[in-house]
């Protein structure tokens, strides 16, 4: 189940264009990225980083943690940059070549 804090949907939504009630269908992306996001873990909350498509058509950068409760909780989500786009498209690629000969 994904949580998200009132407040911190009000101010994605200001922030970014984006209410984090909204984006939830990106976690059912087939081709989503998912990895640890090192840089602003801590010994508290561990943070992952998504890349996948909202709406067949945007990609979004999604930051989530796992709570104690075994829910997913949104810290935020944007639009991704150029080179996150190219990052998602690569690995897009690469997953619905990989079964060609």
């Amino acid at each position: 189940m994904f949580t998200w804090t009132k407040t911190k949907n009000e101010l994605n939504k200001e922030n970014h264009g984006f209410y984090l009630s909204d984006i939830v269908d990106v976690f059912d992306d087939p081709h989503l990225i998912e990895f640890y996001d090192a840089a602003h873990s801590s010994l508290d909350e561990d943070r992952y980083i998504t890349l996948g498509c909202f709406h067949d058509n945007l990609i979004l950068f999604v930051v989530t943690t796992d709570m104690a409760n075994g829910n997913t909780q949104i810290i935020t989500a944007r639009e991704a940059t150029t080179k996150e786009q190219e990052a998602y498209y690569d690995h897009y690629r690469k997953s619905t070549n990989s079964g060609r000969n």
